[in-house]
């Protein structure tokens, strides 16, 4: 007789393998989407910072919009998108470009952040709003990464 099919056990080991390695491998293609997540949410963050370091600016020294300029102002991302400050992300369903946070693809055009001028220094805090708005960043000051704090 000449059997030339596979056993039962040789089947049984092809597929445990398979499984193991599409396991393994679902695993670390997971961990390099939340590790580009994470870099594209620090960008955005240091983007926002930019733009509104240089919204401020603009509005305190060039005033050409006519915006009454104070040493603490608040301001949508929405607006910075607007005004140019900023560029989006992503666009609607009207091909219009808009900001999303890219851990939940929520639009956080309505985000305010508050913008301080102390010292000679413009800070921008962008924890002035809740729910899928950027949260937190600490910048290193040398290169001006996104460094998250928790």
């Amino acid at each position: 007789m000449n059997n030339r099919g596979f056993t039962l056990i040789e089947l049984l080991a092809t597929i445990v393998l398979l499984a193991l390695v599409l396991s393994i491998g679902s695993i670390a293609i997971t961990s390099i989407i939340k590790n580009a997540k994470d870099k594209n949410y620090d960008l955005l963050i240091t983007n926002i910072r930019d733009g509104a370091e240089v919204y401020y600016q603009e509005c305190k020294y060039a005033n050409n919009s006519g915006i009454t300029c104070r040493d603490d102002m608040t301001i949508t991302l929405g607006e910075l998108l607007k005004y140019g400050y900023i560029k989006g992300n992503d666009t609607d369903s009207s091909s219009k470009y808009i900001i999303t946070n890219p851990h939940d693809d929520e639009n956080i055009g309505m985000c305010t952040i508050k913008i301080t001028y102390s010292n000679g220094e413009v800070s921008v805090d962008t924890s002035e709003s809740g729910g899928s708005c950027p949260t937190h960043c600490d910048f290193n000051p040398k290169d001006t990464t996104c460094v998250k704090t928790g």
